[in-house]
């Protein structure tokens, strides 16, 4: 039986993975794929907002895939075989597994690369990694994963190029080329360039550390035994009441001026009060996306906000005694986290 590639796409907070994933699964050479998405905290987003088929999507919650749930990764890569055979889900020819922000590729190429109730139906295929050009350089000197997520990458998916300046994407480059000199980069500037990707998903490459092919030779891969998200904490809100739009956006101004170099990463969508509409709300460091307009699926449609921020040297319960003070004014709100 032909074994199913199984490819990793992963980087750092807020470089575009989940962009990358629904620009890959609006190609017609994608359509047969089952996407595994690994989050790190108590609710989903990602999974709300990858445009694909429902039922060959599967959410890995509350934990690193690289660490705490790599059982659970084996366990899911079989039960999507067992769901196949029963016929509850379409055949697929690959599968794709979008890590956390703060995943190391190395213990998830191991786990399919070992695992027998994996390698037995299943072959590794890459590693693609999503770099932000605008931040790259002050995310490798801050902190330990970007630079192992392009270390152990076959591909380098660079992103923002649209809206870095020249001088930031010849910076990004040498940092990447510096790092793993071996790598495939490809900017994401046209669709020329997500036609790529795609096809590189189909073709093996030579190893980028001996240069053999993949069918030969095992990545080496080298991992700290402790559970490195140990730094990182969580703080998740999901309630069914509307938002007031100047408190949120006032409390979240005040939260980054106090804290700037503390958080990491904003994500999630919110719904104000006086619209039906969610919108689409993301940071990457102190830096906001401009609000865009989200259709949620009908699972979550009668949730108005869902939302995670991801921080170190901060205390989660500081966080939500001061989201309630001021944006809720002490009221009781569903909350997780």
């Amino acid at each position: 039986m032909k074994k199913i590639p199984v490819s990793v796409i992963t980087g750092f907070l807020g470089s575009g993975k989940t962009t990358l994933l629904s620009e890959l699964l609006n190609s017609d050479d994608m359509q047969n794929a089952a996407i595994i998405i690994n989050e790190f905290g108590e609710i989903g987003i990602d999974n709300l907002l990858v445009k694909s088929s429902v039922e060959n999507t599967l959410l890995l919650e509350n934990g690193c895939v690289c660490c705490s749930i790599r059982g659970d990764l084996s366990d899911t890569i079989a039960g999507l075989f067992s769901q196949v055979k029963n016929q509850d889900i379409p055949l697929f020819d690959i599968i794709l597994i979008e890590t956390t922000g703060l995943a190391q590729p190395g213990p998830i190429v191991q786990t399919i690369q070992t695992d027998i109730s994996i390698n037995n139906r299943c072959e590794f295929d890459k590693v693609i990694t999503v770099v932000d050009a605008v931040s790259v350089q002050q995310q490798v000197q801050l902190h330990q994963e970007p630079s192992t997520q392009i270390i152990q990458a076959d591909i380098i998916y660079l992103s923002k190029t649209d809206i870095a300046k020249s001088e930031l994407i010849k910076n990004a480059h040498s940092i990447i080329t510096r790092l793993n000199p071996s790598a495939t980069i490809i900017n994401k500037i046209s669709n020329l360039e997500i036609r790529e990707t795609i096809e590189s998903l189909h073709f093996k490459k030579n190893c980028y550390i001996c240069d053999h092919d993949h069918h030969s030779h095992e990545h080496s891969h080298s991992h700290k035994t402790e559970n490195h998200l140990s730094d990182y904490k969580n703080w998740s809100l999901k309630t069914k009441i509307p938002l007031d739009k100047e408190k949120f956006l006032e409390w979240l101004s005040t939260l980054y001026s106090f804290y700037p170099l503390s958080i990491l990463r904003l994500k999630g969508f919110v719904k104000f009060e006086g619209t039906s509409q969610h919108y689409l709300m993301q940071a990457v460091g102190p830096v906001f996306s401009e609000l865009r307009v989200v259709k949620i699926h009908d699972d979550e449609a009668n949730t108005e906000t869902s939302l995670i921020i991801i921080f170190k040297d901060l205390n989660s319960s500081e966080i939500e005694s001061s989201f309630s003070k001021h944006v809720f004014n002490g009221k009781v709100f569903r909350m997780v986290g």
